[in-house]
């Protein structure tokens, strides 16, 4: 067998081991998105809803979820944690929710571990002729021993760990790789001698 046959075979090797190592990690550090929100972002909303929800396209983590309200004013309103059913974060539509531009924080965690943020804003129109509107859901005002979001919350990361998880994986692999190609080569140099 000639050497350059030998250095094909080797670095084919390599690469096909790189492949095997780096593949797997790019299909789990892809990121979820968020496909739906009720109210719909920039929208005119005439009555009060059931719920205030985002759905994702693949399931998020509940832990460090939050969904923070702010009426026309910016003043923060009184907002349970999120619960989670399927791929939907969602909390009761807000019992002091005011007439006027509603502003929604958000924050979620996916499956892989990347945090998404972002906000989006409706038209609250209901409540403007008589008062506030009804909950159709729940009256009841939450204590303060339930938990609740705030803005700092939403912006504040669930951990340098967390979030760099996937960057860690992404050098360990890179690494892996590199080792591997060190030790064909010295075995090729080595056999070629």
């Amino acid at each position: 067998m000639t050497s350059l046959s030998k250095l094909t075979r080797i670095l084919g090797s390599v690469l096909l081991v790189g492949l095997g190592t780096l593949l797997p990690m790019t299909a789990a550090n892809a990121h979820t998105d968020l496909v739906n929100t009720t109210p719909v972002a920039d929208s005119d909303v005439l009555a009060s809803e059931p719920i205030i929800s985002l759905t994702f396209a693949e399931p998020v983590l509940v832990d460090g979820a939050a969904i923070v309200v702010l009426n026309s004013a910016g003043d923060t309103l009184n907002t349970p944690t999120p619960t989670l059913e399927g791929a939907t974060i969602s909390i009761p539509w807000p019992v002091d929710l005011t007439p006027g531009q509603v502003t929604v924080q958000w924050r979620a965690t996916g499956q892989d571990g990347h945090v998404l943020t972002g906000e989006f804003g409706f038209n609250y129109t209901a409540a403007a002729e008589g008062g506030m509107a009804p909950n159709p859901t729940n009256s009841a005002v939450p204590t303060e021993s339930e938990a609740t979001a705030t803005p700092e919350t939403v912006a504040m990361p669930l951990g340098a760990e967390d979030s760099a998880a996937g960057s860690n994986n992404l050098v360990i692999g890179i690494a892996i790789v590199s080792l591997v190609g060190l030790v064909a080569a010295g075995m090729f140099l080595r056999r070629s001698k």
